[in-house]
């Protein structure tokens, strides 16, 4: 969910402009007749109650998943975060995310 939540934030204009479906985004302002930045914050906190909810699994002793579930789990959504934050990350080339992943994946920490 935050995969597809954080895509959205990311990519939903430029893809609704072009034709594609609507978005999280579209159809919470439709459903809500909010604006485009009201429905860009209640993604924003939708993504953030997911986040508490996949923590609260990743320190239950009791879960139904396996530690590796949880853990890729998590590292998607971090992904997901850092690819669609100035943006489309994926499908459009923007500087900013271009020369942050050449960094973080070529260039040592210091």
């Amino acid at each position: 969910m935050i995969l597809r939540l954080a895509d959205d934030l990311g990519t939903s204009s430029h893809e609704v402009s072009r034709g594609d479906v609507p978005k999280s985004i579209q159809c919470y302002m439709n459903d809500n007749n909010a604006t485009e930045e009201e429905a860009r914050e209640h993604v924003k906190w939708v993504i953030g109650e997911m986040w508490k909810t996949m923590n609260k699994e990743r320190v239950s002793k009791d879960s139904p998943f396996c530690k590796d579930f949880i853990e890729c789990a998590v590292d998607m959504g971090r992904m997901a975060q850092y690819m669609y934050h100035y943006g489309d990350g994926h499908g459009l080339t923007h500087n900013t995310i271009y020369r942050n992943m050449t960094t973080c994946l070529f260039h040592p920490f210091t």
